[in-house]
């Protein structure tokens, strides 16, 4: 007989159980395999783990093997950190030649062994099938999904449990109690968190059966890079036709704990209505902080004044803000700004939408412009008016178009632009299969005011009128909605009677940014929306 003495050594890079000086004695139950005897065949890969009350570390507990040929036996094998995290002794081998062996483990003074037959004619080791999803082709950000799945199957019908196991620093992950012949079992993550697949190691899943057999199967998965965010933070607009449009922002790498590096983002600056890219930059930003960055482009030298959007992209985000380049004509002279829009939405599929506004000229001279309305995700002029409006002087004017007849509801924006300035909302057209609203409540929504502009850091109130314009009495949330990326910054809950009106007072404190930041707020019910665009002063 042979007898060989195994000591378990751990990494002190795992977090421990912290266990101190123990004032009891320690129990020892079979956790795998969980019968006192077991049979295997040579060269099988085997588990040994017993349940510890209390549980124990890792340099406590010594494996021992007695048997008539070779064996190989490594103790806290194959997951390095899983005593440490469960305070179960465990280990894991094979043994390569026939015969009758005993593994005992003993720990603070407890015993456990077991007798393990080597033989040709024992089971077979569970099959195993895992994939990852993305796999390993994909690329994503720290922020996205990766599930990694393992299909198993038993003939013997005697599964214990799965055990995922992380690749790079054999960490154990997580463990899943499994019965019967069939299991398919899915670990969710995300690319931040993934931080062996960052690496280019893998994902493994150890599949155990009750008697202590074992396989474990790997696979790859996706690259995870830094996600690269923009915001814009202030343009010089209005700028004289022929000068350089400068678009100033913040470039922000989110890497979780993937990265701890400088990582390179380029930024694209687009604009128009029919989007031409005019200059890039890049920038190295270190993992979790952000860098400014300026992009610019010499505008035309036009005629007349135009407002068009200028965005930012980078290969995972964009911002979007409208800049005016004044035209020659109108150098010093009107400037027609949109400062209020109503709409009779909700209207059903079929019926007239009619939009007003109120331009003011808030230019030192006459105001000559063709004003439009333009409807749809995919804009659609479909009605327009030319209109001359005097110095410091305010008009109104009501457009419209009818709507198409349409069997579900739609709800889309309507955009009024002189050239000028432009303003937004969206409306919603009720589909005949719906009916026009007048069976359920509608809540139509309307911007009466805001504290704009305001200092960063400062409250941003904005106040509103909602009025249920639907048949019968109903309740629903009232946000509000600000930046070039929406985001809900505040919640209002309002119950109305069909006719009734409610004034709601929404707001959140701004960020402090250094420069003047100008962007959308909207305040939308679960049917309509309205938008005013705000300034916020900068603290520099």
């Amino acid at each position: 007989m042979r007898r060989r003495d195994y000591v378990m050594a751990v990494g002190s890079s795992v977090g421990g159980l912290g266990m101190g000086t123990r004032t009891q004695s320690i129990s020892l139950e079979r956790g795998c395999p969980v019968g006192d005897a077991t049979t295997v065949r040579p060269g099988q890969d085997v588990v040994f783990e017993a349940a510890a009350t209390p549980g124990v570390e890792p340099t406590t507990a010594e494996w021992t093997v007695d048997g008539p040929g070779a064996a190989d036996l490594a103790p806290a094998a194959p997951f390095w950190s899983y005593t440490y995290r469960t305070g179960n002794p465990a280990a894991h081998g094979r043994f390569e030649e026939s015969g009758i062996y005993e593994v005992s483990v003993t720990a603070d003074g407890a015993t456990l062994s077991w007798q393990v037959t080597v033989t040709d004619d024992a089971p077979p080791a569970p099959s195993v099938e895992v994939t990852c999803e993305p796999g390993p082709d994909a690329t994503v950000t720290p922020n996205e999904s990766i599930e990694v799945t393992a299909t198993a199957a038993d003939d013997h019908g005697n599964f214990h449990r799965l055990v995922w196991q992380e690749g790079r620093n054999a960490t154990y992950l997580e463990r899943v109690d499994l019965s019967g012949s069939t299991a398919t079992v899915t670990y969710a993550t995300t690319g931040g968190d993934a931080i062996w697949f960052v690496g280019g190691y893998p994902m493994i899943a150890w599949v155990v059966c009750r008697d202590g057999r074992t396989r474990a199967v790997r696979t790859d998965g996706p690259s995870v890079e830094a996600l690269r965010d923009v915001s814009i933070t202030g343009t010089n607009d209005p700028v004289h036709a022929g000068e350089d449009l400068v678009v100033d922002a913040e470039v922000a790498v989110e890497g979780d704990s993937t990265y701890h590096a400088f990582v390179e983002a380029t930024v694209e600056l687009i604009v128009g209505h029919d989007p031409t890219r005019v200059d890039s930059e890049t920038v190295e930003v270190f993992a979790g902080e952000s860098e400014p960055v300026s992009l610019e482009f010499t505008t035309a030298t036009v005629r007349n004044t135009q407002t068009f959007p200028a965005r930012l992209e980078t290969r995972h985000a964009a911002a979007e803000t409208d800049v005016t380049v004044i035209g020659t004509e109108d150098d010093g002279q009107g400037h027609l700004a949109v400062t209020g829009l109503e709409t009779n939405a909700p209207v059903t599929g079929g019926d007239r939408l009619e939009v007003t506004v109120t331009l003011a000229n808030t230019g030192e001279g006459p105001a000559s412009r063709e004003v439009e309305l333009v409807v749809g995700h995919d804009p659609t002029t479909v009605d327009s008016r030319s209109v001359t409006v005097g110095a410091g002087e305010t008009t109104a004017v009501t457009m419209g178009y009818d709507t198409y007849p349409v069997e579900n509801d739609d709800e889309f924006p309507v955009r009024v632009r002189t050239g000028d300035d432009s303003a937004s909302r969206s409306v919603l057209v009720s589909g005949r299969d719906g009916g026009d609203g007048g069976d359920e409540a509608q809540f139509a929504v309307s911007i009466t005011g805001t504290k704009a502009p305001v200092s960063g850091g400062d409250f941003l109130a904005v106040t509103a009128t909602v009025e249920n314009v639907g048949g019968t009495a109903g309740s629903g949330d009232v946000e509000l909605v600000v930046g070039h990326s929406p985001t809900v910054v505040d919640t209002r809950r309002v119950g109305l009677e069909p006719g009734e009106t409610a004034t709601v007072r929404l707001g959140y404190d701004t960020y402090p940014v250094a420069n003047d930041d100008t962007f959308p707020v909207s305040v939308r019910s679960p049917h309509t929306s309205d938008t005013r665009t705000v300034t916020v002063y900068g603290t520099d």
